[in-house]
Parts: C-alpha cells; structure tokens; sequence
C-alpha cells in the first residue's frame, strides 16, 4: 500500500479506499484496519482518516459498529465524492455553481443544527473553531484548511438530517479543492472567513435558528464577492494587454 501525501488529507485516504475496493483488496462487509494502523499504513494522522471516514459514513459508505470497528457497507461508485479535473478557480461558472449550491445546502444545515446539535457537538464546533485560529496565526493553510472543512461537515452532521449531512457529503472533495485554490488567489480570505465562522458558531450556541442562517449567508455572501471581484480584475488585466 502506498504512503499518501498529506497534502492532500482525507480526500486521498478517501481515494485509497476507493483503490483498495476496486483492486479487490476490500469488498462489501469486510472490516477496515483498526484507525491506529490504518492511518500509519496510509501515511496520515488518524485525524485525517477521522475525517475520511466520517465523510465516507456521511455517505452509507462505511459503518461504525460497536466492539467491531469500521465496515465497508457498499462499493457502489456513485456514493463517493467526485473531482473535476481541472481547478475550479479556473472555472468561472463552476465556482459560482459550487457557491450557489453551498449556500443552499449550508443555511438551511445551520439553521438546523441551531435547533438540533447537542452539547458536544457544540463544544467541538467551538473547538475547531479555536484551532483554526492557531493555525492561521503560525501560518498552517493545510491545517486550517483541514479544520475548516471538519467544522462545515459538524454542522451538516448536527443539522439532525441525513439526506442534509449526505448532500454536503458529496460535495467536499469540491469544497476542499476550491478552499485550497481560491486562498492563494484571494487575498484576506482566510482571516474574514474566519471571522464569519466565528458569527456562524456563536449563532449555533445560542440557539438562535434566524441568527445562524444570516451568519452563513454572511459567510458565502463574502465568498461570492470575492471571487466575482477577482474575474472582474482578470478581465480588465486581460483587456488592458489587449490594448497595448
């Protein structure tokens, strides 16, 4: 089996799991490694297998049994999360697509889990919220990154609503690709993201449905201008090379 690079997190034990279905080496029922020997196999810290098995559950995937471990519950191929092949920062409708989508998916998954989340779903939100800001102040964008993306599946998981945590599910590869491309492109964003997953958590802890729904879409509202101003500037530098 070979060691994955970290870079790429859970999307490639996600992708190594789909490699080992596929080869043989896993099928429908088996158990999956113990997490302590899974992650040392695969080359990544237990929390990043953390994170692609709850992706991989989100999806009816894989199963958590109790004094079993983690089972392999289908290999259907349409259950796993997709990528396209080229960066979406590239393409302009389909990240304007992929915000649109977000949006609907997410303020409907916060107002939710303001009602639905439970005490320790809560403290972890809090948690990673804490964390990401120590990551973004030594520098980490891999570490924030991955945290940003635990704290957007908590949500959709606290939301109380399978079909809502499964829809997001489906679309983190995407979600992840988009965050690592558009952090190198759009200057700022990391910290105002952080800022409005702060008002997004906040809104979560006091119950407040109304709150957190406008705190979310605060938060993709600022994506959606960020990215729109970055192909406006693309094009007014292109049509100034033009011009000379």
């Amino acid at each position: 089996m070979a060691s994955i690079n970290k870079k790429k997190l859970a999307d490639s034990v996600i992708e190594e799991i789909k490699r080992m279905i596929a080869s043989g080496e896993l099928g429908e029922g088996d158990k999956l490694p113990n997490q302590h020997e899974f992650a040392a196999q695969l080359g990544v810290s237990r929390t990043v297998l953390r994170e692609a098995l709850q992706t991989l559950a989100i999806l009816g995937v894989v199963e958590q049994r109790p004094k079993i471990g983690t089972v392999l519950l289908t290999r259907a191929p349409l259950a796993y999360t997709e990528h396209l092949s080229a960066p979406l920062m590239e393409d302009h409708q389909a990240t304007i697509e992929l915000i649109d989508a977000r949006r609907v998916i997410e303020v409907g998954a916060v107002e939710l889990a303001a009602q639905n989340a439970d005490q320790e779903q809560i403290r972890q939100m809090g948690t990673l919220i804490r964390q990401m800001e120590r990551l973004l102040n030594r520098g980490d964008t891999d570490g924030y990154i991955e945290k940003n993306m635990a704290f957007h599946l908590l949500i959709a998981e606290s939301s109380g609503n399978r079909f809502m945590a499964h829809l997001l599910a489906t679309i983190r590869g995407f979600m992840q690709r988009w965050t690592v491309e558009s952090l190198t492109v759009l200057p700022g964003l990391d910290q105002r993201s952080l800022f409005l997953q702060k008002e997004i958590y906040q809104a979560v802890l006091a119950r407040d449905p109304a709150g957190a729904a406008e705190a979310m879409r605060r938060y993709m509202n600022d994506f959606l201008a960020s990215v729109k101003k970055f192909y406006q500037d693309q094009e007014e530098s292109s049509s100034n090379r033009r011009a000379q």
